[in-house]
């Protein structure tokens, strides 16, 4: 353990003898200090034991299963608008919305907000559902 210098015992006396800042005070206050710093550290974490990823091989059944079951969020992006906040302010219930693309389009699927791919419209028994035309690989 690294001893402390007299000066900096004082400076940490000094500093816990000072009353606390408010709020507004502590936004003013810079994380850091300005100054010119030359030494630049890169740290880097390793990974706690036992939470390196292991082969998709040794997963168990049961974790292979519960990834199986995960539920995501699919979204499908039929068009999209382009407006002024004045013309967003003036909608209301019954406002007609023009889309920029026109609707025999491809549409944009997204699973948790990552575009996944693309699709196209189509009618099956009377319900509506995308077809998908092409995959994103990442």
């Amino acid at each position: 353990m690294n001893e402390f210098t007299q000066d900096e015992l004082e400076g940490i006396v000094q500093a816990m003898s000072q009353k606390k800042p408010s709020d507004e005070e502590k936004a003013k206050i810079p994380l850091r200090p300005a100054g010119n710093y030359k030494k630049i550290v890169k740290v880097g974490l390793t990974p706690l034991l036992g939470e390196l990823p292991r082969p998709l091989e040794e997963l168990t059944e049961k974790e292979i299963q519960d990834f199986e079951n995960l539920k995501v969020q699919v979204e499908v992006v039929f068009g999209k608008a382009h407006l002024h906040l004045n013309e967003i302010a003036a909608l209301e219930n019954g406002s007609l919305l023009p889309l920029e693309e026109l609707c025999d389009d491809l549409v944009d699927i997204y699973v948790n907000g990552l575009k996944v791919g693309r699709g196209e419209i189509v009618a099956i028994d009377g319900h509506f559902g995308v077809k998908i035309v092409s995959f994103t690989k990442k």
